[in-house]
């Protein structure tokens, strides 16, 4: 009664139109949402577990160090413990480095020497792949090439 009552006090064109912009606005409401999909958001990929890595000199002939790594990624920073099949240095060496989108900068600490390596991961965080430099002096004396890990 009440709700009749106020109706009658606006004129019959303007409640016309008032529910069409009020149906427009919901239309919207409901396309916008269903265009969002009922898909829950994508999860951030890391590179959290074991990665086989391969570092190829192109210093010192062709020679290739091989070993594994256990990382551990919070945010972009990554962390973890390299153990080495072949490298003159150390048999293991800690690991720290950022992954930033699809790019990824590690840094091995072997023995006195550091190990820079600088690539990219592939899409579904598979395979990464890049270079690496050393600084001139120690055991690994400025060797410098490329290197590939598989996860």
């Amino acid at each position: 009664m009440i709700k009749d009552e106020i109706i009658g006090l606006f004129p019959t064109s303007w409640i016309r139109q008032m529910r069409r912009v009020h149906g427009a606005g919901l239309s919207i409401l409901l396309l916008t949402l269903l265009g969002c999909g009922s898909s829950s958001l994508p999860s951030m990929q890391t590179v959290d577990g074991t990665w086989n890595f391969e570092l190829t000199s192109s210093a010192i002939g062709g020679s290739s160090y091989t070993g594994s790594a256990k990382l551990n990624q919070v945010g972009n920073t990554v962390k973890g413990t390299v153990s080495f099949t072949h490298a003159p240095c150390a048999t293991s060496a800690p690991l720290v480095g950022t992954v930033n989108g699809l790019d990824v900068s590690f840094q091995i600490t072997e023995g006195s020497q550091v190990v820079t390596l600088i690539g990219t991961i592939n899409t579904v965080y598979s395979s990464m792949s890049g270079s690496y430099t050393t600084p001139p002096g120690g055991c690994l004396n400025g060797d410098h090439g490329s290197w590939a890990a598989g996860g």
